[in-house]
């Protein structure tokens, strides 16, 4: 039996660890993707930034935003028609952990559930365990305005969303929900007469990192919507133009 080259050995034996190697650094890094991209999006999908804009979000709304950090994972709603929102659920403290919303869309039943969508972002992180808050929005009560601050919060290097303002077509108001600090970059997007927020986008990942809003040109008092003229248009302030 002829001898195996020096070479020969040398190759077997050090081409099957630099695999074994490569193979575990990848397996680290595979790890530390799924630890920062942790977000229950309950089926929601995203493009980010308004790419393939008609894909990503309800029919019949305008996408406004979004504010915040570059961080976390893109997440949208979407659906054959606006929604109409039921509720609203955020766990917060220094800062916003994470959004959720009840919907419901044209043609449901009230029978049945509401769809879920979220929650987007983890309810405790960070060694801060958010406090749970729910909004309720019954028949005919729609959110017109949306407030809130970017920030830093702990130890995370980026730009998250610090707190969170709601204000409804029955001149309610909740909020401030987490924490304005010091510094903290202020915005703020009202709905013009007429038009309403029925919606969320934007990116999570341990928090709210980023958010958007979906509008809706036409809304009312009642359950039926009312028609509205074009020349309507929507106001965002200290942000992305309307898309």
């Amino acid at each position: 039996m002829g001898k195996v080259s020096g070479d020969v050995v040398v190759f077997l034996v050090v081409f099957p660890l630099s695999m074994n190697i490569c193979f575990f650094l990848a397996g680290i890094q595979f790890g530390r993707l799924l630890e920062r991209e942790a977000d229950n999006s309950g089926g929601v999908e995203f493009t980010w930034r308004g790419a393939l804009d008609n894909v990503t979000k309800p029919r019949g709304v305008i996408s406004v935003g979004p504010w915040g950090g570059s961080g976390g994972q893109p997440f949208y709603m979407r659906g054959a028609s606006a929604p109409r929102l039921r509720s609203i659920v955020l766990y917060h403290s220094g800062a916003i952990h994470s959004v959720a919303c009840d919907y419901t869309l044209a043609g449901d039943y009230e029978g049945p559930p509401p769809r879920v969508a979220g929650p987007w972002g983890l309810p405790h992180s960070y060694g801060s365990r958010g406090v749970r808050t729910e909004i309720d929005l019954p028949s005919g009560e729609h959110i017109t305005a949306v407030e809130g601050t970017t920030g830093h919060f702990a130890n995370v290097l980026g730009v998250v969303i610090t707190s969170l303002t709601f204000r409804t077509s029955s001149g309610r108001t909740y909020g401030p929900y987490g924490s304005v600090a010091a510094g903290s970059h202020y915005f703020s997007v009202p709905a013009a007469d007429g038009t309403c927020i029925v919606g969320f986008w934007g990116s999570s990942g341990w928090l709210l990192d980023a958010i958007g809003v979906y509008m809706k040109p036409s809304c009312s008092s009642s359950s039926s919507d009312t028609a509205t003229p074009a020349s309507k248009k929507v106001k965002a302030v200290a942000g992305v133009p309307a898309a």
